[in-house]
């Protein structure tokens, strides 16, 4: 099964997700306190939520201290409200995967979050290289 670490300081994200996943997966949530503290377990998948303020102050810091602790090939989907294209663009940039601008288009939601735990399925079975066992 599947683990999917989802940071945010919202509650409301944690139950859209849950209520999304119900049991496909294994949720963890965590807020943006433990990851300033390096406490959260390791994950498959991250999902992490940031908000106006979140996106001003900290979004890159956060997305680095995740990819240093659960390695570069670990897919990261990013909730980013009211993020500029070029807010969007540098974040795409450093390393997340994918990105929706919110979370009210709960079928759109569900999407993104299917396709980056099959990308992660994909990436465990194959590599980050994408050769895999071909021969």
């Amino acid at each position: 099964m599947s683990r999917l670490l989802l940071f945010s300081d919202d509650e409301k994200q944690f139950l859209i997700t849950d209520q999304i996943l119900k049991e496909k997966c294994k949720l963890t949530w965590c807020t943006y306190h433990s990851l300033e503290k390096n406490e959260y377990p390791p994950a498959d998948v991250v999902v992490m939520h940031f908000n106006k303020e979140k996106t001003k102050s900290g979004a890159f810091d956060s997305i680095i201290r995740v990819k240093g602790k659960l390695g570069h090939s670990t897919p990261i989907l990013a909730i980013i409200e009211g993020g500029s294209a070029q807010v969007i663009f540098s974040l795409l940039e450093i390393g997340v995967f994918d990105y929706i601008e919110t979370t009210d288009n709960i079928q759109k939601y569900q999407k993104k979050l299917e396709d980056i735990l099959l990308w992660s399925w994909y990436i465990k079975q194959y590599g980050s290289t994408g050769k895999g066992n071909v021969r």
